[in-house]
């Protein structure tokens, strides 16, 4: 029998699956249930003759979308995202939202119960055609399975929505599914070659970037370097060593924790300098790399530049919140190629510099602290370990306190900047990624993720999670919600006097809880050497980092050179 399946449910599943490997995806994520039930055990079966398809599941469906978002950013490649019917499919929503924003191929298949069983009290269906509309970059709604829709008509279908996984678009796309019963088969095989007999290859091809024109430059240059990938930094950082040209980078552009006289180190402290911001006045040309800047202070450098501001993005949505720079679609690596441009004169900034550094480790010495511990972790992460650094504070301390080093990769999850979802990403970098990866994390988003460390048991790359316990919102001491003295606590902070020794305990992870920046070095160090996933968690008082970086602020302001 050429192919035999016992019902046209399984031929329609098996097709699907297939597809979707054609079009490059090796991991699957799936959440348990029972109208996908035809998906999830066509992706058991075809995994067996295809060993190289993964299969990754988690009870939760939102932890399972993050989750699929951190293997493709760590193995950049589409992955695909298996749920049931009803509440499971808006579940998928923030990380959808992630990856629109970021470009990220994800593919969600949701499973759903045909037409005649929605709108009409029946269980677990509600309408999800067009639940994701705006974070999708393309949707196919199908029909029930019927035999009398051939398997090419079906191929072609998805080959036209799968598409959009690559090229300049890209993003994520959703096919909904919808499925009558028998949903696990029947007992007799028919064979529905003849039902498969006109699908045809895959024909891949992503579509091409459109050209570009290089316009005229002005003199002196600068480069922004803002969310990159390490092909676009290598040529960005190729280009400013060609023609001596700094760089202000980005914690995600994967040149902020690189070591280069290129690179200037703590941007966003440099930026805080009086005499620096004077300096950057002689600047005439900003070229601008990527976007979703983190630092303020280089925003707002941005916002007040007076000279010719270009944006290079590959990608076509808009990535200037100020609606002043002039965007150019093209690939970075071959607008780097092309551009040429002359040497340029050094900033004359090396003494303001120096002084920066020395200010920065005076405030870190003591006593420990929020900073320091993100400083520690970027002087002594491994070689090829991937750093994620969660949202909120934590992306803003190693932004501003990182020493440049060994130009670890960089992931950030900076398309819609929520507190949701990090520790399932962790767990997908470090699934992804045979070196590992370190997660630094406020306790607000460890609590908001906190069922994501049941996936350990699935991660035996190591994986460090690094909690900032600072007994709630420690961001909010920093932003003017610090002002509204009667609501801050209620309203913002939200202390709730947790610790997270019994969470490790409950999902059998290591635990260590260091007191002081020895102790933390060392529990770091020994976790970076082990197999498998790590709690280090670290407590502070509520304001302590803020008070340490507005006196780290206050004393930069008046740096100037010496005389």
């Amino acid at each position: 029998m050429g192919a035999p399946f016992t019902h046209i449910n399984e031929a329609w599943a098996h097709l699907l699956i297939e597809r979707l490997y054609q079009h490059g995806i090796r991991d699957i994520c799936l959440a348990p249930g029972s109208r996908s039930a035809p998906l999830a055990l066509a992706a058991a079966r075809y995994r067996d003759d295809h060993p190289e398809l993964r299969l990754h599941t988690h009870f939760d469906e939102r932890g399972l979308a993050f989750l699929g978002l951190g293997l493709c950013k760590a193995k950049r490649r589409p992955v695909a995202l298996i749920t049931t019917s009803g509440t499971a499919v808006p579940n998928l929503h923030p990380a959808l939202v992630e990856a629109f924003q970021t470009h990220q191929p994800l593919v969600a298949i949701t499973a759903d119960r045909p037409e005649e069983l929605v709108g009409c009290g029946a269980n677990q269906a509600i309408v999800q055609p067009g639940i994701f509309q705006h974070h999708v970059r393309a949707a196919l709604n199908l029909p029930a399975p019927d035999a009398a829709l051939t398997g090419g008509w079906l191929a072609q279908q998805l080959d036209t929505v799968l598409a959009r996984l690559q090229g300049p678009g890209r993003g994520p796309v959703h096919v909904n599914v919808p499925f009558r019963e028998p949903l696990y088969g029947t007992e007799a095989p028919v064979d529905f070659g003849p039902w498969l007999s006109d699908v045809v290859p895959v024909a891949s091809s992503p579509p091409p970037l459109p050209g570009f024109s290089l316009h005229r430059l002005r003199e002196p240059v600068i480069f922004v370097a803002g969310q990159l990938d390490t092909d676009e930094a290598a040529a960005v950082l190729a280009l400013a060593e060609r023609s001596s040209v700094p760089i202000l980078a980005d914690i995600g552009s994967q040149l902020r924790l690189t070591e280069h006289p290129c690179v200037l180190a703590h941007p966003d402290l440099l930026l805080a300098i009086t005499h620096v911001r004077r300096r950057f006045k002689a600047m005439h040309q900003v070229i601008q790399f990527g976007g979703r800047i983190t630092s303020k202070r280089i925003n707002q450098w941005l916002a007040g530049f007076q000279g010719q501001y270009w944006l290079v993005s590959p990608h076509e949505d808009s990535l200037d919140p100020e609606h002043r720079a002039t965007q150019i679609q093209a690939s970075i690596p071959e607008f780097c190629g092309q551009i040429q441009i002359p040497p340029q004169r050094g900033l004359g900034i090396d003494a303001l510099q120096s002084q920066l550094g020395e200010h920065l480790t005076l405030a870190l010495t003591y006593p420990f602290s929020e900073p320091a511990a993100a400083r520690i972790i970027t002087e002594t992460i491994p070689e090829d370990m991937l750093l994620l650094p969660g949202n909120s504070l934590s992306i803003r301390l190693l932004d501003m306190v990182a020493r440049p080093g060994r130009g670890n990769r960089c992931i950030t999850n900076r398309g819609a900047s929520g507190i949701d979802g990090l520790v399932a990403t962790a767990m997908g970098l470090a699934m992804g990624h045979p070196a590992g990866a370190t997660l630094l994390i406020g306790d607000l988003s460890l609590l908001h993720d906190l069922n994501s460390l049941a996936l350990a048991k699935q991660c035996f790359h190591p994986l460090i999670i690094v909690v900032l316990n600072n007994d709630g919102g420690g961001i909010f001491n920093l932003l003017p919600a610090a002002e509204q003295k009667s609501h801050f606590q209620t309203l913002f902070q939200l202390p709730h006097g947790l610790t997270f020794r019994n969470a490790a305990a409950l999902f059998g992870l290591a635990y260590a809880n260091p007191d002081s920046a020895a102790g933390f070095e060392k529990a770091y160090t020994d976790a970076c050497r082990k197999g498998g996933v790590t709690l280090i968690e670290l407590n502070f008082p509520p304001n302590q980092s803020s008070r340490i970086i507005k006196g780290l602020i206050g004393a930069l302001v008046d740096v100037r050179y010496e005389t």
